[in-house]
């Protein structure tokens, strides 16, 4: 059940986060149903006739494109590359994590013993770091930001707040904020965001969970649909 919540959540902060942009993409014209913008790069409709790559229907290409938003927001998700080692890293720290504990089944710890499915460098392998995520980097990643989410969680049930935002309520008497959502993504929140995460809680309130695990499934969604792709 926690874990469907989950999914739930997460799929619904992903497309809150799928807003029209301020920047327009240049040269989209007759491509601005296309996954690409302009004559230059590469145009992913497919071909009905040769079922190339798959797909046989290119009026369906269309309509999945629209489905995930606007040419802006399909571009950003369709180039987005997986998060640093180094910066999942800071991203921890910041919100609140301590990284050198190594209590089992802490963030901490699966941050440090994960280092190879999360993809980092192989300098004696001559191995650059991966700049795409594997489906190992992000449940990684997953399980990370689980974890994470229940110690930010019991931080904030005791009225501490993290570092990145030290004078910042995530959670306050009506649930959650928006500068608190805002300081957990790292970017600004919008009303759609602080509706979802209230949501979230209510929702699993209602299946039997407690208050606190639903925060905990909100702050878990949150951070995964922040920053990751997928």
């Amino acid at each position: 059940m926690k874990l469907l919540a989950l999914s739930l959540v997460i799929g619904a902060f992903a497309t809150g986060c799928a807003v029209e942009p301020n920047d327009r993409l240049i040269g989209a014209g007759a491509y601005g149903d296309s996954l690409a913008a302009g004559d230059n790069t590469q145009h992913h409709f497919q071909d009905p006739n040769t079922g190339e790559n798959g797909i046989s229907d290119p009026n369906q290409v269309r309509v999945d494109t629209t489905n995930v938003g606007s040419p802006e927001v399909v571009a950003r998700l369709h180039s987005c590359s997986k998060v640093s080692y180094a910066e999942l890293g800071s991203i921890l720290k910041s919100r609140g994590i301590d990284t050198a504990n190594k209590t089992n089944s802490s963030a901490g710890a699966l941050y440090t013993q994960g280092a190879a499915s999360l993809g980092v460098a192989n300098y004696p392998g001559r191995v650059a770091e991966a700049v795409i995520a594997s489906t190992a980097a992000l449940s990684k990643e997953f399980d990370i930001f689980v974890a994470a989410a229940i110690e930010i969680q019991g931080k904030l049930q005791n009225g501490l707040t993290m570092t990145a935002c030290p004078t910042v309520k995530i959670i306050d008497n009506t649930g959650f904020t928006k500068d608190g959502i805002s300081c957990l993504m790292g970017k600004p929140a919008s009303d759609n965001h602080v509706a979802v995460a209230n949501d979230a809680v209510s929702v699993a309130q209602t299946k039997g969970l407690t208050l606190a695990q639903g925060q905990t499934i909100a702050i878990a969604s949150i951070l995964e649909a922040a920053h990751t792709c997928e």
